[in-house]
């Protein structure tokens, strides 16, 4: 072999080493995009699903507010887009799964208004003892009986009529699901100030650790409390609350199947999907709670125990909340 014929052979030999490695580093990142390129769609995939599965779940809550009276005036009207501020009234009753054809009391009343200009929500307690007007019912009772004498639209008419503001929205939730929830969003931590011992678990003052049987006793309590019922509320709101900004702050990878079938099982709202999504973009800042109470006096009518309330105080907390809405 000569030398001229011997450079030929190495350049071909170059040329076959170098065609190789250029076709193995091809292949390299091929395979490397086909990688990310399934992973992106299995991440796609798993975002479609997760909404597929909260718009299930949206849709198996959802239940109208059905005949009730409107508060506001055409130019009032809620526009989640435009972050009008707006109210929710929040329902808890004892009676089990919400399937079930009993209604029961609502022993747990709160309103919440919300709204994003002042940065702020403020959560009314109502106490369920509070003797008022049921409207459509024709008598004077108790404030949690309307719910039992009339569904939804009986307790959302009555209210607005007690406080005169509007209801927008509404949530009822049976009470053993929020122990379900505290615990599918892994518990909560509220602070305690009142040294106390309910069916059998002791709460210590200061900041206590809760999971759902304990934060449903902690929520219960109120004949050891000297506020009463009051003291029992201010509880409720703690816990709520926690729930709350815990469930917000929490990485629903993992646990939004859990907290969806609660959620399924154990609430009934006329909040839309769609609603909960303009309100998670737009009403971020107001996540800020004020604690508001109406406090009565006790008084025994007609062998009932009654919280009359002040009607002064009364006008004076509908002024607070209507100004909270932005409503003359």
């Amino acid at each position: 072999m000569n030398s001229e014929e011997s450079e030929m052979n190495r350049e071909q030999r170059h040329h076959h080493h170098h065609h190789k490695r250029h076709r193995k580093g091809w292949t390299v990142t091929k395979l490397i995009l086909v990688i990310l390129g399934v992973l992106i769609l299995a991440g796609g995939a798993f975002a479609a699903k997760v909404y597929m599965d909260v718009n299930q779940t949206a849709k198996t809550v959802y239940k109208p507010k059905g005949k009730t009276q409107n508060k506001r005036k055409v130019s009032e009207k809620v526009d989640l887009k435009q972050k009008t501020p707006f109210s929710i009234l929040l329902l808890g009753t004892d009676t089990g799964e919400l399937g079930r054809t009993e209604k029961g009391r609502t022993d747990t009343m709160m309103l919440a208004t919300v709204n994003p200009s002042t940065k702020e929500t403020n959560m009314l307690s109502i106490a369920r003892d509070s003797r008022v007007p049921i409207v459509g019912y024709g008598q004077t009772a108790k404030i949690n009986a309307a719910y039992a004498y009339g569904g939804i639209p009986m307790a959302v008419n009555t209210v607005q009529a007690f406080l005169n503001v509007p209801v927008d929205y509404y949530v009822l939730v049976n009470m053993k699901g929020l122990e379900q929830l505290v615990d599918a969003v892994g518990g909560v931590t509220v602070n305690n100030d009142l040294d106390f011992t309910y069916e059998g678990h002791h709460f210590e003052k200061g900041t206590v650790q809760l999971d759902g049987s304990t934060a449903l006793k902690f929520s219960r309590m109120r004949y050891d409390d000297p506020r009463g019922d009051f003291g029992r509320q201010l509880r409720q709101q703690a816990i709520v609350q926690a729930v709350l900004k815990k469930a917000t702050a929490l990485n629903m990878v993992t646990n939004y199947n859990k907290i969806l079938q609660v959620l399924a099982n154990n609430l009934q709202t006329n909040i839309t999907l769609k609603d909960v999504l303009n309100i998670q973009q737009n009403y971020g800042d107001a996540m800020n709670f004020k604690t508001l109470q109406l406090k009565g006096t006790g008084q025994m009518i007609d062998g009932q125990s009654f919280q009359v309330m002040n009607p002064t105080e009364v006008a004076q907390m509908s002024t607070r909340l209507r100004q909270q809405l932005d409503l003359k």
